[in-house]
This record gives C-alpha cells, structure tokens and sequence, in this order.
C-alpha cells in the first residue's frame, strides 16, 4: 500500500491517508480494511457479554471467586496486577454502555444508574430529581412498595424535602416514565445488548459502532 503512504521501503515521504481512514468501510469512503484494534477490542467484549450472562459456567464462577462480583453481579470487580482477565474487564465500559435492563425481581438493577426504564438512565433524564432523591444508589427492588397504587405496587422513591413549583413538571414526566413498570419476584433481572434488534450481542454490531465513533466520513467524492 505504498500509494497510501506516499513513499516505498526506501525513502520516506507524508501519508497521504490516516489509517483510521482506510480501515472505514467503503460506503464511508474507505477501503474496508479492518482495524485489529477494534476487532479486538470487540473480541474481548464478547467475554464481559458472557459473563454477564453466563453465571453458572464453570469459568465465570472460578472468575467471580477470585476478583468478586460488581455493578449488581454483571462484571467483576476490576482486576489488578497481570492476567488476561485484566485486560478485558478494562474494556467492560464499551459492553455497560449499550446494555439495557429488563427487571424481573429489580434486585440487581440500579434505579437510578441503570438504562431499564426508556432510551437514558433515569439520572440522565431527570438530573434535578437524583440531586434530590436520597437513595441515590438504590436498586429497583428496593424503591418498589407493594401496597401503593391501591396494592398493586409501584415505584416509591424518597426525597430530601417537597418539590418546588418548577419542578413539579419533571416530577409528573418521572412519575409517567414509571408508570406500568413492575417488580416480578420470582423472575430474574436479564439485560439485552441496544445494538441488535435480537438484544443478543454480536461483535459485528460492536465493531460497526466503534467504528462510527472512532472516524469521520473520508471525503472520496473529491478524488
């Protein structure tokens, strides 16, 4: 690829195309050429994916023994000193980051920091309400109280005083992003990957995301 380059083995001249930019796809105006940085990135993503939901396989449990559990049970805590599983749990933020939560029991989703109720978690949706709450690291079965909502159950969050006038609004979009939302008891919390309509996590679907987030558009309709 020394036409990329814009020299040979002996002499040396600029590049005259970042490889961030070949290793684009072709409908984005690069090449296709794979990144191996992404492709293993997404390679080692697949392992956070199954830990999380491969509890009872032998591995995971020799995994959870030696490091501990974090986030709920979903990953391990980080790992320290040398080891394959350091370098992968490093990488456990590019699998969180696209994980959605559907509750069961709520024992192992976070309410507040969790994406289990709409697109965003509800600390990003509603900013001024997790200021307020006092249980800010609670999870979903914790903030659920059976005997409201005429003993149905529902959501019941606490807050350190009464809403203000101006925010009595983003209080009543809180309370019916929550509506219909249950705590099923005998049922386990489970998550499904955003990146696929299966829910199932795919590394294709991981690398065509680093991808859109790693380059910009290369401007080929010039050449």
């Amino acid at each position: 690829m020394d036409f990329l380059w814009g020299g040979g083995n002996l002499e040396r001249k600029p590049h005259l195309v970042r490889w961030e930019l070949v290793c684009l796809s072709k409908s984005k105006g690069g090449l296709g050429v794979k990144s191996l940085s992404f492709l293993n990135k997404t390679l080692l993503a697949k392992w956070n994916w199954r830990f999380t939901n491969e509890r009872e396989a032998l591995w995971n449990q020799v995994i959870r023994g030696k490091y501990g559990e974090d986030k709920g049970g979903w990953c391990s805590r980080e790992a320290h000193g040398m080891g394959l599983w350091k370098g992968i749990r490093l990488d456990w933020k590019l699998v969180s980051d696209r994980l959605a939560f559907k509750v069961g029991n709520g024992i192992r989703v976070s309410f507040w920091r969790d994406r289990w109720c709409g697109e965003s978690p509800l600390c990003m949706s509603f900013p001024s309400l997790f200021a307020l709450t006092v249980e800010k690291e609670a999870w979903v079965a914790d903030i659920w109280d059976p005997l409201v909502e005429g003993g149905w159950g529902g959501s019941n969050p606490c807050f350190l005083r009464a809403f203000n006038d101006w925010e009595v609004e983003e209080a009543e979009r809180f309370l019916e992003r929550l509506q219909g939302k249950r705590v099923i008891e005998d049922v386990e919390d489970m998550v499904s990957w955003i990146e696929t309509k299966s829910g199932k996590f795919s590394i294709k679907s991981l690398y065509v995301a680093l991808e859109a987030g790693g380059s910009s558009l290369f401007p080929s309709s010039f050449i």
